[in-house]
C-alpha cells in the first residue's frame, strides 16, 4: 500500500512542476520525469503485492520450494 502512495506522490510532484513550469522546457521534463518514475513505481508495486500474495498460497499449500 505505502508503494500506491508514494507512486500517487511521485506523480502529483511531478504534475505539479511540469503545470508549473511556465514555458521552461528543463523545469517540465523534469516534472515529466518525476511523473514517469511515479508510474513504474506503481508498477512495480503491483507486481509486488501480487508476487507476495502467490507466494503465501504456495506456503499454504505446502508447495513451497
Amino acid at each position: 500500500m505505502r508503494g500506491f502512495v508514494a507512486s500517487l506522490a511521485l506523480i502529483a510532484v511531478g504534475i505539479g512542476l511540469a503545470a508549473a513550469a511556465g514555458g521552461r522546457v528543463w523545469l517540465t521534463a523534469v516534472g515529466v520525469a518525476v511523473a514517469g518514475s511515479g508510474a513504474v513505481v506503481g508498477v512495480a508495486a503491483a507486481f509486488w503485492i501480487i508476487g507476495r500474495s502467490e507466494d503465501r498460497e504456495r506456503e499454504r499449500d505446502g508447495k513451497a520450494p
